[in-house]
């Protein structure tokens, strides 16, 4: 490992005292002050230290500090956080005043392409090193700047040499206590060639000061000319300095006398009070300026800086006494020092030292026990620190046993083994020192930060270094998350010479090594202060991440740094940095991938644009920074660039938000398109404001595109604006469909525009931004096809000009511009063209890329495309055209199942008269076109008091078909004549409530055999429920009915009455009959009605046994696998049963009402069946299931509101009666057993599961236990209780709900039944059963049994009915057989395997009441 090299800020701090003479003879010369010639003088080379074990070290270079000793008393006294926020204050100043040129310096290198001298560093970087190393001010937290040597400097023009030296030895100093003043003092005595004394007399005063003072002296000869002066030699540039504050200069002090019996020697005269060392009172221009200063030239004897006008005579002999200074004085005192505090050292490691130590640290002691040690730099060449100007004796040389002595001061932290580490640094004596350091850490006295300049680079100096940091700052309190901590400037300033100490004592290749990663070191020392400083200190680690390849990570540093920067105020270095942190961030990525991954991907390898969720932020910034200096063009440039939508790939960074002051994190942070939007309108019109038309030479464009080519259309009279493009292809195809079964003609779609009819542009606007947009002129541009200039637009064109179109945040929008041609032409659509609110002209090309080319080799290898395709409409002369919509067109606000009265206004707008009328409307549209008898339906009121009809229906679920509109029945005449109109009426039932929208599709032609048109017509609609219509059933003890059903109606409005007018059912294997008297019911808002009706079968018509035999059939084909033929279900009656007066009955048989009815059925019907066997085709559907099953019965209510005069009707499928027996158990059981071949998609076998798995569960599949038992409840017995026991009659009925299958029953009863433990609360005595206790008996399909028991009552009370079990079993249906079918033969019973086993239901306790009539006497 190589030496270390030492920062300057790490050297030996020499202290001049010079009495007023010196000063007069350097200012005659046209000098500086005494230390700041020494200073040119350092470092020296060559220079060669001794360690403790005797081993010479070279050095290369040997740094020494000279400064003023008064200043530095001065200094000292300042408040250390004031002085550190002063110190901030002044560099930030400093880099204010020069980041201009330098940034104009460093880019006007880079443009011609040199600037060697600024690759391996930057000049604020250097800026803030010289201001960070010139800072010379003692601190409490360590040594390197106490004094290590005082020079006492007088002259031979002085009238008493010896007395000015000896006022300067008895000179107090006035430094705190924490100041460590071991010291070594140095005479020297100037001898200019001016002087009034001779050369052998100086020799002697020399000798007699040698004698007096010690060997620690030196005479300097110099000439010093003045007329003329030397010429200027040029020298190091000093470091700049903070200036001293007025306030803390201190007063002249005037030695006091002596005390008695003092060994001071006090002067009996009294000296006049010696000036503070000038200093220049400018700061001097940094090296990297070459610009000369704006002030005049100097006198000829004013001192100019970093030039010295000094003879070579002169500069020789300086340079000899700083080597003889160096050499022969400081490091043999140094060394000594070393040697003596390390015997110290030495002796306090020992082992019973180290644990008298250990002992105090872990137990403590109190400060009035421990002894008191003279203080480690009291001696007797200075002054003691308790008395500010009393005087000692005089030594040239501090007492080497005080100097051994341990350092006791308070309110510091430099103490004789801190001195002791950092003279041993100083000398090179690394073994040692590392020893110390690493002592001084452990016990928590510093060490951390010089540590890593020493060792050899290894993980741990990484942990140096953070703990130096982190004890800087201390532990930082709790904070409010909007309020960060603020580190004190003290720490900022102590962090910052930490960072610059490591960035300069460490090698640049092992500080940026993967071990060290030194650069994190300058980022942790940086923290979260917001300085300048600390922003060069983000940069500098950006500059040198960038010099290891670390590119993302310099350009996140540099944006840091610029944040800061524009915080304090320095604009031109934060657009420097913005604009290097951009440059990283769009650079790509190197990333060696194979060619192939890009043609897989279809992206291409120089498609980069860099990271989108930091880069916008970075733009808005350099924009609004160019804005506040004036350079408006540029920053239009960017706020215009900012306005893309952003790529959605993270959290979006917050740079904008927090450069500018963010809120409260709480709130919602505003869009950041939307500031961008904002900056950008501000800033164009402030420049067409101020600029006049100079914008358009700016070549502006948006970056954004609002125009979507491939959703934008060309619509037609005719041709629907609204409604879904996947509905209209539904109802195409419906009518293709329909009419290819009775003709070959087609539906034809011309998409040719007629001569002065209008056609429409529809052009889709969506909006990537996520704030609002205004396009104002919205426009397209046309031309002809056969035009030679591109941008001619032909005068036989009118075009729509839109004023205003306003697009919400991420909002689309189709905005139809309307076109009309005066004479036939091929017209294309070229361009959309808008200014970009009401100030940016910008034009959108509609063209849509072609297809891709695969025809040649050469076009499959790469990607070539066919041209783009623009829109083309042919304009031709009018034929066949129909205009429809709807005559009031507001938006309609119904309640649920409504009838609503609309008229469509039809007119033939074209040359050819219209003969053929079709209409289709969507498949869940229930609509009745009125084409001339008025139904009563509509009117909800008849004159029938018939309350029971039959339906008969198709039982299908085919597609309604297209409606034939009859010209004659609405029109004069069978035809519609050109320019001829009419109104078709129509009814609409809503039915399904929610937002709708009414799809009707008109298909026309002028003759047979010619072809069909089409237009288009939409309405929408909103349905509100107003009733909550729900149905149960159960079944029924009585004779007369088999189920009860009940029926509850809810008017769920709040304010509306609405009447009842009529219930009616619909069953085809029940029938219902009301329980009560039918009455008109009126509904107050929130009020219910119930309805009980009495269900029981009817006699077998058309249809239900046919029907599931249907259906078991095509399930059974589904299940095999085979194909489903196209037959339908057959038809089916329906029984009818209306309940309401006599005069108001609504028929269902009525045309309006009958289709209303079969629309509703079928899309309930659908949907259940879609819903429950989502893996059949729904085409097949209409050949598989029926539209009614037989089992359930469907309920039709009939409302009106009288007060709006408004009426309708509700369906809804009501309960499923009787008991289902599973009719596709052996199907679904063989099809699980059946070989079926294997295939090799396991997509297939899951779709059959999924079909086998629906089947089993679906309604047609049901499966009830078929008998229902009653108990007779409620009973009461008297007997006389004094004649003995009696029995009690009880009565079970049994009654098969089934239609189709006979149930066997067997009841059994308990013998000797006991009260149930577990219903201890029930005052019901257990059924003491008698005689049978067992019946049998095997019901018919429908058939009702009751079993007659008695009960053995031994006293009076109320017995349970309970404690029997009701075992059933279900057979197939019973049929003779041939031998046995003579009169009077049984059925043979044949079982179907199902049984069922029935208890008393739980809740339920019917009983029997016993009563005593001898106690009732």
């Amino acid at each position: 490992m190589a030496p270390p090299t030492l920062p300057t800020s790490l050297s030996p701090h020499v202290c001049l005292l010079a009495s007023p003479d010196v000063q007069e003879v350097l200012e005659g010369a046209g000098l500086p002050s005494l230390p700041e010639i020494l200073q040119c003088f350092s470092p020296l080379p060559q220079i060669t230290t001794r360690t403790t074990s005797l081993t010479s070290v070279p050095h290369a270079s040997f740094a020494l500090r000279f400064s003023d000793v008064v200043e530095i008393e001065n200094a000292v006294h300042e408040d250390e956080e004031q002085r550190a926020g002063r110190m901030l204050d002044w560099m930030g100043e400093r880099i204010s005043a020069r980041c201009e040129r330098w940034v104009d310096t460093l880019e006007s290198v880079a443009s011609e392409g040199g600037g060697k001298m600024w690759r391996d560093r930057t000049p604020w970087w250097e800026e803030v090193k010289r201001c960070v190393e010139g800072d010379y001010v003692p601190n409490s937290s360590e040594g390197w700047n106490h004094p290590v040597s005082l020079i006492l400097a007088v002259t031979t023009t002085a009238a008493n040499p010896l007395q000015a030296l000896q006022e300067l030895t008895a000179r107090a100093f006035d430094f705190p206590p924490w100041v460590d003043l071991t010291s070594m003092r140095y005479f020297l005595i100037i001898h200019p060639s001016s002087a009034p004394l001779a050369d052998p007399i100086a020799e002697a005063l020399f000798n007699a000061v040698k004698k007096q003072y010690g060997l620690h002296s030196f005479l300097l000869p110099l000439h010093l000319p003045t007329d003329p002066l030397p010429q200027p030699v040029p020298v190091p540039s000093l470091p700049p300095r903070l200036p001293a504050l007025p306030s803390l200069h201190s007063p002249p002090r005037t030695p006091q006398p002596s005390r008695p019996g003092s060994n001071a020697l006090s002067p009996t005269p009294t000296p006049p009070p010696h000036p503070a060392s000038p200093m220049p009172s400018a700061s001097r221009p940094p090296p990297l300026t070459n610009k000369a200063p704006d002030n005049p030239p100097p006198s000829p004897t004013v001192y100019t800086g970093s030039t010295l006008r000094l003879t070579q005579d002169d500069i020789q002999q300086i340079g000899r006494f700083v080597r003889e200074f160096v050499t022969m004085s400081l490091i043999p005192w140094m060394e000594k020092c070393v040697m003596e505090w390390n015997e110290n050292y030495s002796s306090s490691r020992r082992l019973p030292s180290r644990l008298f130590s250990s002992t105090r640290r872990l137990f403590g002691a109190s400060a009035a026990s421990s002894p008191a040690t003279p203080t480690h730099g009291s001696s007797p060449s200075v002054s003691s620190v308790n008395s500010r100007y009393t005087h000692g004796q005089n030594s040239s040389v501090s007492s080497i046993a005080s100097v051994a002595s341990m350092s006791t001061m308070t309110g510091g932290n430099v103490n004789q083994q801190r001195r002791l580490a950092e003279f041993a640094t100083i000398l090179g004596d690394y073994k040692l020192a590392i020893a110390v350091w690493e002592t001084l850490r452990k016990e928590g006295r510093g060490g951390s930060d010089i540590l890593p300049l020493l060792s050899a680079p290894s993980p741990a100096l990484s942990l140096h270094a953070d703990h130096a940091l982190s004890t800087l700052r201390g532990p930082q309190p709790r904070q409010i998350a909007a309020t960060p901590y603020e580190v004190p400037a003290h720490a900022q300033l102590r962090a910052l010479a930490y960072a610059v100490r490591w960035e300069t004592g460490i090698d640049r290749q092992e500080f940026l090594g993967s071990t060290l990663e030194g650069e994190r070191w300058l980022v942790k020392a940086a923290s979260s202060a917001e300085e300048p400083p600390t922003a060069i200190l983000y940069a500098h680690a950006a500059f040198l991440s960038e010099s290891k390849g670390g590119r993302r990570k310099a350009a996140f540093w540099y944006l840091a740094a610029a944040e800061k920067l524009e915080k304090t105020g320095i604009k031109p270095l934060a657009m420097f940095f913005f604009r290097k942190a951009h440059g990283l961030f769009r650079d790509p990525p190197s990333k060696e991938l194979s060619p192939a991954f890009w043609e897989s991907e279809d992206r291409s390898p120089t498609g980069w644009e860099g990271f989108s969720a930091v880069l916008p932020a970075i733009e808005h910034e350099l924009g609004r920074l160019l804005y506040t200096t004036g350079d408006t063009a540029a920053a239009v440039k960017y706020f215009l660039e900012l306005l893309k939508p952003p790529a959605q790939i993270g959290p979006q960074l917050q740079f904008a938000h927090a450069a500018n002051g963010a809120g409260s994190p709480l709130l919602p942070q505003p869009s950041r398109d939307k500031v961008y939007l904002e900056d950008f309108r501000v800033a164009f019109k402030h420049f067409k404001t101020t600029e006049g038309d100079a914008w358009k030479k700016l070549s502006l464009r948006l970056p954004i595109t609002f125009c979507q080519a491939k959703q934008m259309r060309i619509r037609f009279p005719g041709d629907a604006i609204e409604g879904d493009s996947a509905a209209w292809e539904k109802l195409e195809q419906d009518w293709a469909q329909f009419w290819s079964l009775r003709g070959k003609e087609k539906l034809g779609k011309s998409g040719k525009a007629a001569v002065n009819e209008n056609f429409w542009v529809d052009v889709a606007l969506r909006n990537p931004l996520d704030v609002e947009v205004t396009l104002t002129r919205l426009t397209v541009s046309v031309r002809e096809v056969s035009a030679k200039d591109a941008d001619a637009a032909p005068d036989f064109v009118e075009v729509e000009v839109v004023d205003d179109v306003v697009l919400g945040p991420k909002d689309t929008r189709t905005i139809p511009i309307s076109v009309k041609s005066t004479r036939p032409a091929a017209l294309v659509i070229t361009n959309a063209v808008y200014e970009f609110f009401s100030l940016l002209p910008a034009v959108e090309s509609l063209a849509v890329r072609g297809r891709r080319l695969n025809d040649t080799p050469i076009q499959r290898q790469g990607k070539v495309y066919a041209p783009d395709v623009l829109m083309t409409i042919e304009v031709e002369e009018a034929g066949q055209r129909l205009h429809a919509h709807f005559v009031d067109d507001r938006h309609l606000n119904l309640a649920q199942g409504e009838y609503k009265r609309q008229c469509v206004w039809l007119m033939n707008s074209g040359t050819r008269p219209i003969r053929d009328l079709w209409v289709i409307g969507g498949e869940e549209d229930e609509l009745w076109f009125d084409t001339g008898s008025i139904d009563t339906a509509a009117n909800a009121t008849s004159s029938s008091s018939t309350k029971n009809e039959v339906l008969h229906f198709s039982n299908s679920l085919a597609p309604r078909k297209p409606y034939r509109i009859l010209l004659d029945a609405i029109h004069s005449s069978p035809q519609l004549a050109p320019g001829e109109e009419m109104q078709l009426p129509l009814i609409l039932h809503a039915a399904h409530h929610g937002e709708k929208e009414l799809s009707l599709l008109f298909v026309f032609r002028e003759a047979d055999d010619t072809e069909f048109h089409s237009t288009r017509v939409t309405r929408r609609y909103e349905v509100k429920p107003i009733l909550k219509v729900t149905t149960s059933a159960r079944p029924s003890a009585s004779t007369s009915e088999t189920y009860v059903v009940n029926i509850e109606v809810e008017n769920i409005t709040g304010s509306s009455n609405i009447e009842l007018k009529q219930l009616s059912t619909m069953g085809a294997s029940w029938e219902c009959s009301p329980m009560l008297p039918p009455s008109t019911v009126v509904l107050p808002p929130r009020q219910l009605a119930n309805f009980s009706l009495g269900a029981r079968p009817t006699p077998l018509g058309t249809g239900p046994s046919e029907t599931g035999d249907f259906v078991v059939r095509k399930l059974k084909v589904v299940l095999q696998g085979d194909q489903v033929d196209a037959s339908e279900p057959p038809p089916l009656d329906l029984t009818c049963t209306h309940i309401a007066p006599d005069a108001n009955i609504v028929p269902l048989h009525t045309p309006a009402t009958r289709h209303f009815i079969h629309c509703g059925r079928r899309t309930m019907t659908a949907q259940a069946t879609a819903a429950a066997h989502p893996d059949i085709p729904t085409r097949l559907h209409r050949a598989i299931f029926s539209l009614y099953n037989p089992s359930t019965i469907d309920v039709v209510l009939f409302w009106e509101l009288p007060a709006q005069r408004r009426a309708g009707h509700i369906l809804l499928q009501g309960p499923t009666l009787g008991a289902g027996h599973a009719p596709l158990r052996e199907l679904v059981g063989a099809a699980r057993s059946m070989k079926v071949k294997r295939s090799m998609y396991a997509e297939t076998q899951r779709e059959r599961a999924a079909i086998l798995e629906a089947v089993q569960a679906c309604e047609w599949n049901r499966e009830d236990d078929p008998v229902a038992v009653f108990v007779q409840d409620g009973g009461v017995v008297e007997h006389d209780f004094r004649q003995g026991p009696c029995h009690v009659p009880v009565a079970f009925t049994f009654r098969n709900l089934s239609l189709t299958h006979p149930a066997r029953v067997t009841l059994k009863l308990a013998e000797a039944p006991e009260a149930d433990p577990a219903d201890l609360s029930s005052n019901l005595l257990p059924p003491p059963y008698a005689g049978r206790l067992t019946f049998r008996r095997v019901l018919e399909p429908s058939q009702t049994y009751t079993a007659q028991t008695r009960l053995w009552a031994t006293r009076p009370g109320c017995y349970a009915l309970d404690s029997w079990t009701a075992e059933t079993e279900v057979g197939e249906p019973m049929s003779l057989t041939p031998s046995d079918a003579e009169p009077g033969a049984l059925p043979v019973w044949q079982s179907r395997q199902l049984r069922y086993v029935q208890r008393p239901p739980a809740g339920e306790q019917p009983c029997v009441t016993v009563v005593d009539v001898a106690r009732l006497a």
